[in-house]
């Protein structure tokens, strides 16, 4: 089992390569790693490792709204009366 000194090792790590590599391939693998993470201690906080590897939280929930459908007006919804 890894411990958070680990955790923090691998976010240090992670967070120098953040520069050189893709945006979102960086993204997947900080995630590739978070799982593998969560799997092996239940307690591991996803978001606070994103966070330490340097990952703006803000900026990417901002990018998950914007990538979804815009919702129907109203006098388009079928009517069950």
């Amino acid at each position: 089992m890894m411990t958070r000194k680990d955790y923090v090792k691998v976010a240090q790590i992670l967070s120098e390569y953040r520069q050189s590599i893709p945006a979102e391939d960086y993204h997947d693998l900080v995630m590739d790693f978070g799982k593998m993470m969560k799997l092996d201690n239940d307690r591991f906080d996803l978001s606070r490792f994103m966070i330490a590897c340097g990952i703006d939280m803000k900026a990417l929930v901002t990018h998950a709204m914007s990538t979804l459908p815009k919702p129907k007006p109203a006098s388009e919804h079928v009517s069950l009366a």
